[in-house]
């Protein structure tokens, strides 16, 4: 049975502006998080590529390699409060359903909080299990470069 929403039409208009700007924030933050691993596993290309370009001494390489943890220290902490910003949105939306119609709320439960927090952490893990596997990467290729 269908309950619709019980707000006046200019408050509804809000609401449906405020969940449309979340999940549009939410968009654009899981694209960023991705951006944010592929352009530190390309900073981590550059940094082998220049060490072999000019064939870097034990000096120089040491000095990619702190640079390679620092970078990724650095993404990891982003990629967290990337994780947070999606959360305070997530929960934004939560908050916002409680004033659409029954229907609405039936096709947001599809997909259980629960199992959204599970993909998301999962992919974060994956992300931050990538970020710290280039960064090997590039320990190891600089070791090789210079011995």
């Amino acid at each position: 049975m269908l309950s619709p929403s019980a707000l006046d039409p200019q408050t509804h208009a809000e609401i449906q502006l405020l969940y449309r700007e979340s999940t549009e924030t939410l968009q654009f933050v899981k694209g960023h998080q991705w951006k944010t691993v592929g352009a530190t596993l390309l900073t981590y290309l550059g940094i082998v590529f220049i060490a072999g370009f000019i064939n870097a001494g034990p000096a120089l390489t040491q000095k990619f390699m702190g640079i390679s943890i620092i970078l990724c220290c650095a993404v990891i902490f982003t990629l967290i409060i990337y994780q947070f910003w999606m959360h305070n949105e997530i929960t934004k939306i939560d908050r916002m359903e409680t004033f659409f119609s029954s229907y609405f709320k039936q096709i947001r439960a599809i997909k259980s909080r629960s199992e959204g927090n599970w993909h998301r952490y999962l992919l974060l893990s994956f992300m931050c299990f990538v970020v710290i596997l280039g960064a090997t990467v590039v320990f190891l290729a600089l070791g090789k470069i210079a011995p």
